[in-house]
């Protein structure tokens, strides 16, 4: 019989623990942040010496982000990012940052752009091919 009480009291005590340990609820009143999404928009193919575009739109959630704190184009050749250039994005205001690039070699290259917002850090990159201009 006491042995049924022991474990009747052990029982309860992990349960009455156990259900403490649930918290549904964020008492903090802090919510998580959304993470910052960057959509890089850039040209497949471009022809050598042309200008190429280069878009960034910055988004959280469901609101652009017009005040990133940095936001920088960072180009190179394929396997010679060591030499890579970086060029600053002008801000838009509207929440796309936006470059201009003249690339001269024809070839293959990477863009990555380095955005800082919100306390975050988000560098997304896509492959442009240039070829010669006929």
């Amino acid at each position: 019989m006491r042995k049924i009480q022991v474990w009747a009291i052990i029982f309860l005590c992990t349960a009455v623990l156990a259900a403490c340990g649930i918290n549904r609820e964020d008492k903090s009143g802090v919510k998580a942040a959304k993470m910052v999404h960057v959509q890089l928009d850039v040209p497949n193919k471009a022809n050598a010496g042309s200008s190429i575009n280069l878009k960034a739109s910055v988004t959280q959630g469901n609101q652009t982000v017009k005040d990133a704190d940095e936001v920088m184009f960072e180009i190179w050749k394929e396997g010679g990012k060591k030499n890579s250039s970086m060029i600053d994005a002008r801000n838009q205001h509207n929440g796309t940052y936006t470059a201009q690039v003249k690339l001269q070699d024809p070839g293959k290259y990477e863009v990555q752009v380095h955005v800082t917002a919100r306390d975050m850090h988000v560098m997304p990159k896509k492959k442009i091919i240039v070829e010669q201009a006929k």
